[in-house]
């Protein structure tokens, strides 16, 4: 009750969760997973559907942002996240919907520009699940051409701590 009434779910929740093994279980032992198929997923997310949790943005962490690291990310990033997200020590976001846009991701404005080894990023997100919280964002940009309608859309991985983050 107090975490609706809050809006959302304490820290020391995504901890638990992460020394129970609740987090990040599908990802290999190597990077603090379990190393379990899709269907402990499966479980998990009907569990929390029958005790009314709609909201600790777990599925997403876990299911989402920890496969795209996994799947796309290099060895530095997947050293980096995923064993700090298995255990609840880092709490991740997705930042896609836009003011004006909503999810239609080929119409987003926000931009990211190359500048050495970073991007300058500038735009705005809103409904963040886990965005109040978070340590770390993948976030929906458009490089190059903006006219590009999808070619142009990236994904970037950004820690929560870094300058402008907000």
């Amino acid at each position: 009750e107090r975490f609706e009434e809050q809006q959302h779910i304490d820290r020391h929740l995504w901890n638990k969760a992460g020394e129970l093994g609740l987090l990040c279980a599908t990802m290999p032992e190597q990077y603090g997973g379990s190393g379990v198929d899709r269907l402990y997923s499966m479980i998990l997310v009907e569990e929390q559907a029958r005790v009314g949790d709609s909201a600790s943005g777990f599925s997403l962490h876990s299911d989402i942002v920890a496969n795209y690291i996994n799947n796309f990310g290099n060895e530095e990033q997947k050293n980096a996240w995923l064993p700090k997200m298995a255990t609840g020590e880092c709490v991740t976001a997705i930042a896609m919907t836009e003011p004006g846009t909503g999810s239609d991701l080929q119409a987003i404005r926000t931009t990211a520009v190359a500048d050495g080894d970073d991007y300058i990023v500038n735009g705005s997100k809103i409904f963040i699940t886990n965005g109040y919280l978070c340590d770390m964002a993948v976030v929906v940009v458009k490089t190059g051409d903006i006219n590009a309608g999808a070619h142009a859309v990236s994904l970037l991985i950004i820690d929560a701590k870094r300058p402008g983050f907000t």
